[in-house]
């Protein structure tokens, strides 16, 4: 991992209960160059990302959450 980590805020487009939302960090998570993800838990439709951006970028973090079924847009890029 370099030494760079940046981050990003995601929009999720679905209203997630608490299991979809843990599967969900779960999945990017484990995406090579995912350092960190979390959520705000007043606002389950926000989730930040940090992340070596020599090894993954922003659209791959999309296409992730595309890949569980949900839709999103990054809102802190």
């Amino acid at each position: 991992m370099s030494a760079t980590v940046s981050d990003v805020t995601v929009h999720i487009d679905e209203s997630l209960n608490d299991r979809e939302l843990s599967n969900l960090e779960l999945a990017i998570r484990s995406d090579h160059g995912v350092v960190s993800v979390g959520h705000n838990d007043r606002d389950k439709h926000i989730m930040f990302v940090l992340y070596d951006p020599e090894a993954i970028q922003g659209k791959d973090i999309i296409n992730r959450i595309s890949d569980q079924g949900f839709h999103g847009e990054l809102i802190g890029f």
